[in-house]
């Protein structure tokens, strides 16, 4: 970050030391005028979001980060290791267990992070409330009563798995208000076809065909 008296720029990974450096110090050779762009684009970011006082940093689907090579990976968790200790913020990422590993690979910022797994969804009082908040969330004109047995059916073509159970919701409630129905029955539930099972039934058709 730039002190007050806009000199010193604290440890930004793979950035010059100093405003000077940046400005007049380095090398053309060394710093092209893109990197000198970079360099002010994070020292800004970093203290705009220091002037906002931001506490905490969340990232969703962290996993993602496995796409990028060993390098870019490295990079990656450098910042959040520099986010954490120049802004003093607290990290929380989501995301698969591959991501749990990659993490790992950076022993400073593993020991910062607790791991909690969050558990499928059983057949439960918690299950079955989750489901009617977000039924009674969409925009139907009619009541959405289901029974018993679906909620269990919802449960064994999703395997308990919070973004499958999104995607069913999603998937019958435009499915009810295309066709007028206005409302999830436990009809449309029994003939539901899982998206995953539909995309796996696509991929063996093209295997049998040779395409």
């Amino acid at each position: 970050m730039i002190g007050q008296d806009g000199g010193v720029c604290k440890g930004i990974p793979g950035v010059a030391a100093s405003v000077d450096d940046v400005v007049v110090g380095a090398p053309s050779s060394t710093l092209s005028l893109r990197a000198y762009g970079i360099a002010w684009l994070e020292v800004w970011v970093v203290g705009l979001l220091r002037d906002l006082g931001m506490r905490m940093i969340m990232i969703d689907e962290v996993h993602n980060f496995l796409a990028g090579s060993h390098r870019q990976q490295r990079r990656f968790l450098n910042v959040l290791r520099y986010l954490n200790n120049e802004l003093e913020a607290s990290l929380v990422c989501f995301g698969v267990s591959e991501a749990v590993d990659a993490i790992r690979g950076d022993v400073q910022l593993a020991r910062r992070l607790d791991e909690h797994h969050l558990p499928n969804w059983r057949d439960d009082a918690e299950f079955s409330d989750m489901i009617q908040t977000l039924i009674d969330a969409m925009p139907f004109a009619e009541k959405s009563n289901l029974k018993v047995k679906s909620l269990k059916q919802i449960l064994a073509l999703t395997g308990g798995v919070t973004s499958r159970i999104f995607a069913l919701v999603k998937d019958l409630s435009i499915d009810a208000i295309v066709t007028g129905e206005e409302c999830i029955t436990d009809d449309a539930i029994a003939k539901w076809t899982p998206v995953w099972s539909r995309h796996a039934k696509t991929q063996r058709r093209l295997e049998k065909s040779g395409a």
